[in-house]
């Protein structure tokens, strides 16, 4: 019955289209496209899906390929995901080898086994690091000059991981890092004010989980420092206990809002979905825009002897990070202390490579 149908579309398509040149169907087709993009999506489960729908909705690549090693499940997603075409202009495909990803501009690696409610980011390592071995080396030897992109928990060692077995410049192997817990921040603050997120911003670093802090010299709303909001009020102490404890306050919801997102539904995925579309749109586009995402620590000046990963606020563009921003001299005393607590969280769990 299929082949009968594919003898048609093919008589169907002879009928109705000219051919000028040869089409092109192999590893680097999407080079050759109005939109010379292909982006790679390994994993197709909750989190994969919701970042494959988030960048067809941008329509910022020609051809979208969704890796997994359970071959109906993917089968079943990319279906799916096909019968939407008439929705936006990019081709979806399911790889059948990691030869199909080839000469992709970005690879996002979502695979990983799912997180157990009340199991931090960290106990994930050991149990995913192992999967790593038999995604990264063949990425790269098909796509040599692609970024990687991270997601996968605990993102920060896993990112660092991925760089030791890929041997990419450091610049092109980030994580999502802290970029969906500055989302939260910047949300759940914009709902205390009765405004909108927009008109806040706010970014979480260091570690993507429990040892993240504010960059509290750095929240505005709406152009104005938030902190110098509250210095302007009567009672200068209280002003200042009232400013630490509001930005304490909700920074505990959002460093606890992913567990209790997956206590509820099992999962986390339509929010990582969104940054990480946002992210994939920097790149491809060359926004240099300042990000909050998992790069390594030797990048910022003051930090050179850290040999972790962490968010820091990144220029990205379509090399990876162009830049660092260094607010390492703008930073209060008591966040530096946030900083290298995060650093030495980091530190204190092994990356295992071998």
């Amino acid at each position: 019955m299929t082949s009968g149908i594919d003898e048609a579309a093919a008589e169907l398509q002879g009928s109705l289209f000219g051919e000028v040149s040869p089409a092109i169907d192999s590893p680097g087709a999407a080079l050759a496209r109005s939109y010379p993009v292909r982006i790679t999506v390994v994993g197709a489960g909750d989190v994969g899906v919701a970042c494959a729908y988030n960048i067809l909705t941008r329509d910022i690549c020609s051809e979208l390929v969704l890796v997994d090693v359970l071959k109906d499940k993917l089968k079943g997603q990319v279906m799916d995901l096909q019968h939407g075409g008439a929705f936006y202009s990019t081709r979806i495909r399911a790889a059948e080898s990691y030869e199909d990803t080839a000469h992709s501009a970005v690879c996002i690696i979502t695979a990983g086994v799912r997180q157990r409610p009340g199991e931090s980011r960290l106990e994930l390592m050991d149990r995913n690091a192992a999967l790593f071995k038999g995604i990264i080396p063949p990425l790269v030897q098909y796509s040599p000059n692609t970024i990687l992109l991270i997601v996968s928990n605990p993102v920060d060692l896993l990112t660092h991981l991925a760089w030791q077995m890929s041997g990419l410049p450091r610049e092109r192997v980030i994580g999502s890092g802290t970029y969906l817990d500055s989302s939260r921040f910047r949300t759940l603050l914009a709902q205390r004010l009765g405004i909108d997120t927009a008109s806040v911003q706010a970014m979480v670093l260091g570690e993507h989980g429990d040892s993240s802090f504010v960059y509290r010299s750095g929240i505005t709303v709406g152009g104005v420092p938030l902190r110098t909001c509250f210095e302007r009020m009567t009672d200068a102490a209280s002003a200042s206990t009232a400013f630490y404890d509001l930005v304490k306050g909700v920074h505990q919801q959002v460093v606890a809002a992913a567990y209790e997102v997956i206590k509820l539904k099992g999962y986390t995925n339509w929010a990582i979905g969104s940054a990480v579309g946002s992210i994939v749109t920097t790149i491809v586009h060359d926004r240099r825009k300042v990000l909050p995402i998992t790069t390594h620590a030797g990048s910022m000046r003051g930090l050179e002897s850290a040999d972790v990963f962490l968010s820091l606020p990144c220029v990205l563009g379509r090399n990876g990070v162009v830049e660092v921003l260094q607010i390492l001299p703008f930073m209060e005393s008591d966040e530096k202390e946030d900083l290298q607590s995060s650093i030495e969280a980091l530190q204190s769990t092994p990356k295992k490579a071998s």
